[in-house]
Parts: C-alpha cells; sequence; structure tokens
C-alpha cells in the first residue's frame, strides 16, 4: 500500500507561476487542505514581496519625538512627587509599635498611593533583617494599600511585588502555609504582567525556600532551577548565587551533605558578591560540617558567618548561626558556654519578635538544664518565655506557647526529661511545619 507524501515548499513554489485554478486541480492539491494552506501562505508571502514599501530603504530618524519625551518625563516628575509624599507619609505611619499601623493607615485615605506601596516594600529590607515582625505588618499594609491601585500595568506588577514581599516576611517567621499563599497571589499579579519575568524568578526561588522548610525537596530543586534559568537569562549574576544557596539547602536536606559543602565554600569564597550571600553561605557551610562529624570546622565558619551577618546588620541571621553554634556546643557537652549563648539568645528571638524561636530555644536551655541536673531552674528559665507569650499576644503562636507551658508544668512537677523536651520539640516543630495550622503574623 502506497502512502501518499505531502509537497515540500519547492514543489508548492513551483504552482506560483500557473493560475490559481491550475492548481487546483492538481490531484493531491485537490485534497491536501495543509499542502492547499502552505501553497496560500506561500503565496501571500510572494505577494508582500512584490509591494514597494518593502524594499524602501527610507531612514528612520533615530532622534527621540519630542511628544514622547514630554510624556515620560512628566510620568518620572509625578513618580518622583509622590514618591517624595510617600517618604513623609511612610515615616508618620510606622511611628510607634506595629500594632498601631494598622489603624493609623485607616485614618489616612490619602495615604494609598502607589508611592506609599514602593516606600513600604522599600522599608522591609532592613526590618527583615532586624525586626521580622515588622517586617511581616509592614508587607502586609503594603499589599493591602497595593490592592486598591488599579488595573493598570505598572499597578499589578507593584501589587505583585508587594504580596512578594508579604510572602518571603512570612517565610521568615515560620508562617510556611500563608507565606505559599501570598506568592501564589504575586505570581497571578507577575503573571500577567509581560515585563515581570524576572520578579517571577525571584518568586521561584522563594517559593523553594518554603518547600524546603515543609520538607518538600521534590518540589523544591525543580523551583530553584525555574528561577536559576530565568536570572542567567537577564546576567543577574547576584541572584544566580542566591538560587546556588537554595540549591545547597536543598542538597542539606536531602542529606547530600558532600555535595552542599561544595557548592557553599565555592560561594562564600568569591569575592566578587555582594557580604550577604557570603555569610550565608559560611553558615550553610559550617552546619554540612557539622553533620560531618568535623565539628572544629563548623565552628570557625559559624564564628566568620556570626562576625559577616553582624557587619552587615543582619541581626536575625546573626541570631540563627549562633544558636547553632550553641547547639554545637551542647552536642560536644560544653555546657556553661552553650547555657550563656541560649539565654542571650532567646532575649533576642524576644526582641525580634520571632515567636517559634523564643519557645524552641526555651527547649534547648531546658535539655542543658536537665543535662547537668539543675531541674530545679527548669520552671524558673521558662518564665520569661511565658511572659514574652501573655505580653505579646500572639495568638498565632498557641503551639509555642503550649509547648513551654507544658514544659513548666512538668518541671514544678518534677518530671521533665530530656525525653519529654525531645518529644516537645518534635511535637513543636512538626506542627509548626503543617501549613494549615500556620498563621499570619498580623
Amino acid at each position: 500500500m502506497m502512502i501518499e507524501q505531502h509537497y515540500d515548499e519547492e514543489v508548492l513554489a513551483g504552482f506560483l507561476a500557473e493560475p490559481i485554478d491550475s492548481a487546483a486541480r492538481d490531484r493531491h492539491l485537490a485534497g491536501c487542505s495543509l499542502c492547499k494552506q502552505t501553497l496560500n501562505s506561500i503565496r501571500n508571502t510572494a505577494g508582500l514581496l512584490k509591494q514597494p514599501d518593502v524594499w524602501s530603504r527610507e531612514s528612520f530618524s533615530s532622534a527621540p519625538r519630542p511628544e514622547t519625551l514630554a510624556f515620560l518625563r512628566n510620568v518620572q516628575r509625578t513618580m518622583s512627587d509622590e514618591d517624595a509624599a510617600a517618604a513623609v507619609y511612610v515615616k508618620q505611619l510606622l511611628a510607634g509599635s506595629r500594632e498601631t499601623w494598622a489603624s493609623r493607615l485607616a485614618e489616612h485615605p490619602e495615604w494609598r498611593t502607589a508611592g506609599v506601596v514602593r516606600k513600604l516594600i522599600a522599608a522591609t529590607d532592613r526590618a527583615i533583617d532586624v525586626m521580622p515582625a515588622d517586617a511581616v505588618e509592614i508587607t502586609r499594609l503594603a499589599s493591602a494599600v497595593a490592592d486598591g491601585l488599579g488595573n493598570s500595568d505598572h499597578a499589578t506588577q507593584l501589587r505583585g511585588s508587594a504580596w512578594y514581599e508579604f510572602g518571603y516576611a512570612l517565610l521568615y517567621t515560620g508562617a510556611y502555609g500563608d507565606a505559599l499563599n501570598a506568592l501564589a497571589t504575586a505570581e497571578s499579579c507577575f503573571a500577567a504582567v509581560r515585563t515581570a519575568n524576572h520578579e517571577l524568578g525571584r518568586l521561584y526561588l522563594v517559593r523553594a525556600m518554603v518547600y524546603r522548610a515543609l520538607e518538600r525537596s521534590g518540589d523544591s530543586l525543580p523551583a530553584i532551577a525555574s528561577a536559576a534559568a530565568i536570572f542567567r537569562e537577564y546576567g543577574d549574576k547576584e541572584r544566580s548565587y542566591a538560587a546556588k544557596l537554595a540549591e545547597g539547602l536543598a542538597l542539606y536536606s536531602s542529606r547530600r551533605f558532600r555535595e552542599a559543602l561544595r557548592l557553599n565554600l565555592e560561594i562564600a569564597n568569591e569575592e566578587t558578591i555582594a557580604g550577604r550571600w557570603r555569610a550565608a553561605a559560611q553558615q550553610n557551610a559550617a552546619t554540612c560540617y557539622r553533620e560531618l562529624g568535623d565539628f572544629d570546622a563548623a565552628i570557625e565558619h559559624f564564628v566568620k558567618a556570626i562576625s559577616a551577618f553582624e557587619s552587615a546588620g543582619m541581626m536575625s541571621f546573626r541570631a540563627k548561626a549562633r544558636w547553632t553554634l550553641a547547639r554545637i556546643f551542647v552536642a560536644r557537652t560544653q555546657y556553661e558556654p552553650a547555657l550563656r549563648m541560649l539565654s542571650e539568645l532567646r532575649g533576642e528571638f524576644s526582641e525580634l519578635g520571632m515567636a517559634n524561636d523564643v519557645a524552641i530555644v526555651s527547649l534547648d536551655i531546658a535539655e542543658v538544664l536537665i543535662a547537668t541536673e539543675r531541674h530545679a531552674e527548669i520552671a524558673a528559665a521558662c518564665r520569661p518565655a511565658m511572659s514574652y507569650f501573655e505580653s505579646a499576644q500572639l495568638t498565632a503562636s498557641e503551639a509555642a506557647r503550649t509547648a513551654v507551658t507544658y514544659l513548666c508544668e512538668a518541671a514544678l512537677a518534677g518530671k521533665a526529661t530530656t525525653a519529654l523536651v525531645s518529644d516537645l520539640r518534635m511535637a513543636f516543630v512538626v506542627q509548626s511545619k503543617r501549613p494549615e495550622l500556620i498563621q499570619a503574623y498580623c
């Protein structure tokens, strides 16, 4: 049985010199819609090539049109004026405690401008390093203002940026489920704007970090790969290193410690990138050394990371690095320096508004006190954490409050044991990673 083949473009081009009706009399063309469509396309293209405008060598002026320049200057002037006013508004808005910010914004509808959203997003960079709970509230307000800005491309992209920053702040405070929801909202905004592809890369990277926290490594690595591809396309060297850091964390979570260590040491030794990435790489390398049993190397790199974070003013990151170093001291039975560091860290986490970390550090302190047979001090060690939860009134951290309360009651009853502390830590950490149990830090 013979299967008739389609005509290639060279054969079809031969019909151009013949009348249209003669081509239609060809047996194959008469019954093949695909070849007829291809012939029509070739005929249309040939017709266009006969038009004199196609071959015109008229030169076009490269000078900008005056009306275009006037429009762009007007836009620039409007944004500049709006940002100048927004700087004053945001300074007034963020005065006092964060509990007062939402009500103050409600009293000033004139503050609901694109400039205010931009200034709030700018304020987040500092807040996430110094006071993460403030960053959550700042970005929540920014997204609320952005939601009322209309549907232009500029407003939509700005709305996506506000929700992205909200998602990142929620990630850092442990609200993983709400972080994923915020990132989904941001993605829908960025997807609607053709110029927002780079922002999608940043979003994929943060989403990968959430997946890692939720121990979804199968989802984390593809998200990192998508982000890295976008950063390479844009030649964004800084964020390419951020993607490498995220990849290292995903490898660490998969217990591929040597691969993660090699990648992080490469970043830590790269002098051409920002200090914050090198500091993070030092910390991650230290954690890999710890898992590989090389505690001396781990301590060396943690000390470097702590110093680098402090130089960069990244105090919440510095606290996290000191915490892991304290845990190494516990593992090496160096209890006194560990206890001093853990007590200091609990105070730092309280000031930073990081409720989950306050609870876990309290459990660490209890573990050291049990190991040194100082059971009578456990209840007293729990009280600062209890006072923090009561004063902060953080209903979102009910699991943290419950863990510390249970430990305190067990200590008073003489039933605080290492096994109990371990069980509380595991129960609390698992619960805090379930998206449906995580509430926004508002």
